[in-house]
C-alpha cells in the first residue's frame, strides 16, 4: 500500500451496527449503524457517512486553497443536503449531494483572491471529485 492509499476494516457488532477502524491511524475508530426499524441508530448510517466525507473534503480542500492564497475567510460552516430518490429500477439512491459552505466575511482586498479560490478548489478535492466522476467499485463475497 502507497502512502496515498487508506484501507478501513468493519466488523459487525450486531444486525447493522458495525465498528469502524482506520487502518495506521493515530485515532480510535467509530461505530456505523442504520436507522430505525432496521437498526438502533447508534452511529452515522452510510449516507451520512458519504455526506459527511464529502463535506469534510470540500471544506479542507478550500481552508487550504484560501491558505494558499493568504486570503482569511475561516472559520468555516459547511451543510450538505443529500437528495435520496430511486433510480429505474426502482432502488433507493443518493441523487444529488448539495454542499454549502459559509465563510467568514471577507476583506474586500482579499475579493478577487477569494473568487479565483472558489472557482478553482472543486478540481483539487480528492472525495468529491472521485463521487462526481463516478468510482467504480470492485468487489468480493466468500469466507476467510
Amino acid at each position: 500500500m502507497s502512502a496515498a492509499d487508506s484501507r478501513t476494516e468493519l466488523d459487525q457488532v450486531e444486525k447493522y451496527q458495525f465498528t469502524v477502524r482506520f487502518a495506521e491511524a493515530p485515532f480510535g475508530g467509530l461505530t456505523v449503524d442504520e436507522p430505525p426499524p432496521v437498526g438502533a441508530d447508534h452511529g452515522p448510517n452510510p449516507t451520512q457517512a458519504l455526506a459527511m466525507a464529502v463535506g469534510h473534503c470540500m471544506s479542507s480542500t478550500l481552508v487550504n486553497t484560501l491558505e494558499r492564497a493568504r486570503v482569511r475567510a475561516t472559520p468555516l460552516h459547511t451543510t450538505v443536503t443529500v437528495l435520496v430518490g430511486v433510480n429505474d429500477q426502482g432502488r433507493r439512491r443518493v441523487r444529488r449531494l448539495t454542499v454549502a459552505i459559509s465563510t467568514r466575511p471577507l476583506d474586500e482586498a482579499d475579493r478577487a483572491r477569494f473568487e479565483q479560490c472558489v472557482r478553482i478548489f472543486p478540481d483539487y478535492c480528492t472525495v468529491s471529485g472521485a463521487v462526481r466522476d463516478g468510482i467504480p467499485i470492485d468487489h468480493s463475497v466468500g469466507p476467510e
